[in-house]
């Protein structure tokens, strides 16, 4: 009788866990994010960890924002119930609304044996392999590692943080957001043309479609293509479309 030792070892499975988070408040997400690094940091139970939600609307400054990123009178912020919030990570100015995916992507670099750099490359790849699939022609532009761009705009933002070796943060794809309000931030504000899967296909996108290829793709390029998906987290309360944090709020469970 031949024994299988390493099934007695306390190794975690090469797997990915991936949350599909729903309409899920910033604060709360980011919350959670700090945990899902510091487990796959440990390496206890987690190997590598993919959060895809939308956000009510927020803005998030990152290492490279400015203040020409924001309007100059900051009452425009207030009378939209905006609030704006500043995190470790690179890259400017971002918006975040419902209709834009945003995906945290929570993997050891050490663990996958490429660097940032590379990281950086393989989420673009994965934005771009899944905006084919909704039939998006959808490029990087030569040497820019921060965006994917479609025939009218910058349609998808790779904004991602570094923590002792673990990724945090991710890419933030626009699939059905508003353009009007999306011009007013960030790229926008300093001029740059943005876009979406929405007007790109100059018709509806099917978001469940979308976060579907997302999940294939983006595992698969840090190194996971075996995960297991799950809805929500006890940690996290659901958003609905108007709600604010003050409101009556239910968990997570689509």
């Amino acid at each position: 009788m031949t024994v299988d030792w390493e099934s007695f070892t306390d190794k975690t499975a090469e797997t990915a866990e991936v949350r599909l988070l729903g309409l899920a408040d910033l604060t709360s997400v980011l919350a959670l994010q700090k945990l899902m690094v510091h487990e796959v940091r440990q390496q206890s139970r987690l190997c590598a960890a993919v959060l895809i939600c939308e956000h009510p609307p927020a803005i998030t400054q990152g290492l490279g924002s400015n203040l020409l990123d924001l309007p100059a009178d900051p009452r425009e912020l207030e009378a939209k119930l905006i609030s704006v919030q500043r995190v470790s990570r690179y890259g400017g100015t971002l918006l975040h609304q419902p209709g834009q995916l945003a995906i945290y992507v929570i993997v050891s670099l050490n663990e996958r044996d490429f660097g940032e750099n590379e990281f950086r490359w393989r989420l673009q790849d994965a934005i771009i392999r899944a905006c084919q699939e909704s039939q998006v022609n959808a490029r990087r532009e030569s040497g820019n590692l921060t965006t994917v761009h479609g025939r009218q705009g910058v349609i998808c933002e790779i904004a991602t943080g570094l923590d002792q070796g673990v990724t945090s943060f991710g890419a933030f794809l626009n699939v059905s957001c508003c353009l009007d309000e999306a011009s007013q931030y960030g790229r926008g504000l300093r001029g740059e043309r943005i876009s979406s899967l929405n007007a790109e296909r100059v018709r509806p996108t099917i978001m469940s479609q979308v976060r579907a290829s997302l999940i294939s793709h983006v595992c698969e390029q840090i190194g996971y293509p075996e995960y297991h998906i799950h809805t929500g987290h006890p940690f996290l309360k659901r958003q609905r479309p108007g709600q604010t944090r003050d409101n009556h709020s239910e968990p997570l469970l689509d």
